[in-house]
């Protein structure tokens, strides 16, 4: 394993294990097993080492549901897509322990636009391989519910908080196809 994905490794273990406060590059370098100068030398600032944690974790996330064998996206792929995002705890804790971060970085705040408008894309890019279309502020809406369920699960993880992001999503996923339109 090379030494930049063992110090990412060992910092997706430090966030989710210990939270964002024992972020440090002293402890990440100690998880990695790695000198801190090495460390300091591939992320030189702790935002560089956390925003490139959450980078890898939409990376692996999208690998993980979308596959390498480019199958077409369906609509119900598509919300099983948003409900996984929901549920699962790792990527809505990585985005708080970012958003705690931009309070001491406010450079996070251009990071944060990058990534909505990323994030906005990559869902107009999805819905136009089904051939659909869907206008802006149906996206915004979306995208708000669907952060907003995993946030609520990831307070009260439990059964029931994720039967109700399903039932959330439900809901949000018929406001989107009752606004698509064909292309």
């Amino acid at each position: 394993m090379k030494t930049k994905e063992r110090i990412l490794n060992a910092a997706v273990d430090v966030l989710l294990q210990e939270g964002f406060p024992a972020l440090t590059q002293t402890r990440v370098a100690e998880v990695a097993g790695v000198r801190q100068g090495l460390l300091t030398y591939h992320y030189p600032k702790r935002v560089d080492l956390l925003t490139a944690v959450v980078d890898e974790s939409k990376r692996r996330m999208n690998e993980s549901r979308f596959g390498t064998d480019n199958k077409p996206l369906t609509l119900a792929s598509l919300k099983e897509m948003m409900i996984h995002f929901a549920v699962t705890q790792t990527f809505p804790r990585m985005m708080l322990a970012v958003t705690v971060a931009a309070d001491d970085d406010p450079s996070l705040s251009a990071w944060f636009v990058e990534t909505d408008l990323q994030s906005r894309q990559i869902m107009r890019d999805l819905l136009k391989q089904s051939g659909w279309q869907v206008e802006e502020n149906v996206l915004h809406t979306l995208r708000a519910i669907v952060i907003g369920a995993s946030l609520i699960n990831l307070q009260q993880n439990t059964a029931e908080s994720e039967e109700r992001v399903k039932m959330v999503i439900d809901a949000a996923f018929k406001y989107l196809t009752d606004n698509l339109t064909p292309l």
